[in-house]
């Protein structure tokens, strides 16, 4: 019989102690795969918020990092909402009804307004315009985790993905003229199995608040990997003639009309619209970088009163410094702590069955069997616990990963599913394989060092 094939008949001898200790070792280890898993995708999903077209968003005065994370990553509550005639000074002369050129213009690239406020089945709702889709681009946020670390292997760089303009995996983005068009994220078209042409009605403030006026489905958008997946685009004019959604004018509220059946309406006044935030791409003045005009464009417009410009690279970055990374390494530390735990786990195990199998060596050195492949034989059991109860432990990481990934898109805004992957936990198995090889020393040496007269006499 093969060494193999004896250190098997050893582990189905002792089959509840060695299920036992698998089954210990794979509740560890799926510890900590979906720990190693959780962290990464939340990393991964604030990293992709910096590749989406823009490079500043400008909102009401208060927090930046609560700016960023609502108009970004669609989650935490908006600060205030900002007049419409300050997102017009970001506007070019064409664009403005009185044929004046904003006074941060000449600094803009692009400016798409946001509203924010309703939902639809626990997904944010933005209202914008037509802009939002056909200037604004998404890349650039860097390539996934896996990605990185087979680069790394590879001697290669992952690189940055370079902007890509969106595309729509079935339908179009709606004109300005639709009204009560809307564009579906990728996520939110699968889960809740809509199609172009449905029907969908946003709550106000929240999912059991007040319903609104239907919009139709004109695009379902291409997946991208980034916030935008989890998003419910609207028409902003549709947007404005929902109820509470005007501003009021003189301290009185202004309900704003529904819309006629035949779908035509009247744009809601200028002096009732406001906007939750601009999502700004910055100009390159002649002979100065992108970057600079940015650093110029947010001072003007922190100086004023009227809103605040934040950057949303800067404030992630600060994110990830303050929370993110001291959390990796504390999961770091559970990880090594579990892994250790479940390596003494193998050692209890051989150890305690190392005295009850005295005698099984002993035999085994009288038929011929030489003190290596008696030391060789424990050391092979050991390995296939590590491996058996490791592969077992990766699969239930991430089936547990699969079963909590709703309720941790519905209360951090990230995507966790069955195949969301950590390139750490990759290196896991190797690890405790080497680990129940130490562990595994102890006893083989035991065995080893086995006196055959004593237990044969």
């Amino acid at each position: 019989m093969s060494l193999f094939g004896i250190a098997w008949r050893n582990i189905r001898q002792r089959l509840l102690t060695s299920g036992l200790t698998a089954l210990s070792l794979a509740l560890g280890v799926a510890l900590v795969v979906a720990t190693l898993v959780i962290g990464n995708v939340v990393t991964e999903a604030f990293k992709s918020g910096s590749g989406l077209g823009y490079n500043m968003i400008v909102g009401a005065k208060g927090s930046p990092l609560q700016l960023v994370l609502n108009s970004v990553y669609l989650v935490s509550k908006p600060i205030e909402n900002v007049a419409w005639s300050f997102y017009e000074e970001f506007l070019p002369a064409d664009a403005r009804p009185d044929g004046v050129a904003g006074r941060f213009a000449g600094s803009v690239q692009t400016a798409v307004p946001i509203c924010m406020g309703d939902y639809f089945r626990s997904y944010r709702v933005v209202g914008t315009n037509a802009a939002y889709f056909d200037r604004l681009s998404f890349g650039g946020g860097g390539a996934s985790g896996l990605a990185r670390w087979w680069a790394s292997l590879l001697g290669q760089s992952a690189g940055v993905t370079a902007p890509r303009p969106f595309q729509f995996a079935d339908g179009r983005n709606f004109r300005d003229d639709e009204y009560f068009g809307g564009v579906l994220g990728s996520e939110v078209a699968s889960r809740l199995g809509l199609r172009v042409g449905d029907p969908f009605s946003p709550t106000h403030g929240a999912d059991d608040g007040l319903v609104h006026d239907p919009f139709t489905v004109t695009g379902i958008l291409a997946r991208t990997d980034t916030p935008v997946d989890r998003g419910v685009y609207v028409n902003m004019e549709g947007f404005y003639l929902q109820e509470g959604h005007a501003k009021p004018i003189d301290g009185a509220p202004v309900v704003a009309p529904a819309p006629p059946a035949e779908g035509v309406a009247t744009p809601l006044p200028r002096e009732q619209r406001e906007v939750t935030a601009i999502l700004v791409e910055t100009a390159s003045m002649p002979g100065l970088p992108a970057e600079l005009t940015a650093m110029g464009l947010k001072t003007a417009i922190n100086e004023g009163r009227d809103g605040q410009a934040a950057e949303p690279i800067r404030e992630i970055s600060v994110l990830l410094g303050l929370f993110v990374r001291p959390l990796e390494l504390l999961l770091l530390l559970v990880t090594v702590l579990v892994v250790i735990v479940s390596a003494i786990g193998i050692l209890v195990s051989m150890v305690g069955s190392s005295l009850e199998r005295s005698r099984d060596v002993a035999v085994m050195r009288a038929l011929g069997a030489s003190r290596r492949h008696v030391l060789a034989t424990v050391l092979i059991e050991a390995v296939i616990l590590a491996l058996g109860g490791g592969l077992a432990g990766w699969a239930l990481g991430h089936l547990l990963v699969a079963a909590i990934g709703p309720l941790i898109t519905t209360n951090a805004g990230v995507s966790a599913t069955l195949v969301s992957s950590s390139p750490t936990e990759l290196l896991l198995v190797p690890f405790l394989i080497v680990l129940a090889v130490l562990a595994g020393l102890m006893p083989a040496l035991a065995a080893y060092r086995t006196d055959v007269a004593k237990w044969l006499g």
